[in-house]
């Protein structure tokens, strides 16, 4: 399985998800992951982490999607953590055309919701050339709150976006994991275990 996690939108927890995706990928299988973002944050994860369970190397470039084959033998499974804004949109598109799964992170505010619209222009420009699936995981999401249940229904209402069961809370742990070795998932478990099942379904 290949997946991007991607949004254009900075600060939404991208590289924390790719990691901690990545972590548990490569308990089902030999797992790559890719930095792709140009500030390194995934890379510098790994190496303050010292030694994790998969290899990440870097490589923000343009072409990904033309080295994905090349970078990607031997490992059931890739994770691409890709750059946020505008000037680095070519590398993300790149990067989504690179897999078959996009996952976009997203706070669960509706405000939020609205922006997702770059990301969503991204992937349509790609469309022609390269289809690739498409899944929202709400992230931070507060306990106690509606806020998920109404950006749900924004997302599916107004984008026709699907979003995943397995959605990530509000956690300071996940703000302090930074350069650490994941040893517990925690709600991460859930989100793996549910993109395994949907690369089964495929």
């Amino acid at each position: 399985m290949r997946i991007a996690v991607l949004n254009l939108k900075g600060g939404t927890g991208k590289t924390t998800s790719a990691v901690f995706l990545a972590t548990g990928l490569s308990r089902q299988g030999r797992t790559l992951l890719v930095d792709a973002d140009p500030q390194g944050s995934a890379l510098d994860w790994s190496e303050a982490a010292g030694q994790m369970p998969f290899p990440t190397i870097g490589l923000p470039v343009r072409d990904l999607h033309r080295r994905i084959d090349e970078v990607a033998k031997g490992y059931a499974h890739v994770v691409i953590d890709t750059p946020p804004g505008e000037g680095d949109r070519p590398i993300a598109r790149s990067a989504a055309m690179a897999v078959d799964l996009v996952v976009v992170p997203l706070s669960p505010w509706l405000i939020e919701a609205t922006r997702i619209r770059p990301t969503l222009e991204l992937l349509a420009d790609i469309e022609a050339q390269h289809q690739v699936a498409v899944r929202v995981l709400l992230n931070r999401v507060r306990h106690g709150t509606k806020s998920a249940e109404a950006a749900r229904a924004v997302l599916g209402a107004e984008f026709g976006l699907p979003v995943m069961e397995a959605c990530v809370p509000l956690r300071e742990a996940y703000g302090n994991s930074f350069g650490l070795v994941l040893t517990h998932l925690a709600d991460y478990e859930a989100v793996t275990t549910e993109l395994i099942a949907w690369r089964a379904a495929a």
